[in-house]
């Protein structure tokens, strides 16, 4: 009898370690499926493809202010280079119950590139958690009317240098 209670207890403990490591795998699985759709929008120049894979501070912080004031700067040729690209998720590090950090590999036709993004957990979805800070300049800038620019960059870009072809917020205050 005591075999039979030991036999019956192993296959428990062998099922409930089954159990919570196939729960963390697919919790893995889904962080990783998130990361990936925002990554491989994001790498592509598709910033709104990304908006369901982020945060809604990441939406409305980051994303949209990409597509407002870094978006109109790029030109074409840069994003023609740097496109298709690709990512690799290298490893899914869970922090705890509502954080992952996933390190990852962007290739694009010009560059290999490794970085780490940052997860959130919001109700059951994992999101892509990013901030950046849009230098002020910019934002001021594009608050101007495109005729007043014209006026204010007329003769201060070098011809024949496509990466100067908008304002930029490289150029010196006046």
């Amino acid at each position: 009898m005591a075999d039979i209670m030991r036999n019956i207890a192993f296959i428990l403990c062998a099922f409930a370690m089954t159990s919570i490591l196939s729960c963390c795998k697919s919790e893995k699985s889904l962080i990783e499926q998130s990361a990936m759709g925002y990554l491989t929008a994001m790498s592509n120049y598709k910033i709104s493809e990304a908006e369901p894979y982020a945060t809604a501070e990441t939406v409305e912080n980051t994303l949209h202010a990409i597509e407002k004031y870094i978006m109109p700067n790029l030109d074409s040729n840069v994003i023609k280079q740097n496109t298709p690209a690709t990512i690799e998720i290298i490893d899914v590090s869970i922090v705890d119950d509502t954080t992952a950090e996933v390190t990852y590999k962007k290739t694009t036709p010009i560059q290999v590139q490794e970085g780490k993004l940052e997860m959130v957990k919001r109700d059951k979805d994992w999101k892509a958690q990013v901030n950046i800070q849009i230098p002020e300049m910019l934002k001021i800038e594009y608050k101007v009317d495109s005729k007043a620019l014209d006026e204010k960059y007329k003769g201060k870009l070098t011809p024949g240098r496509t990466d100067q072809t908008k304002p930029s917020s490289r150029m010196k205050k006046e």
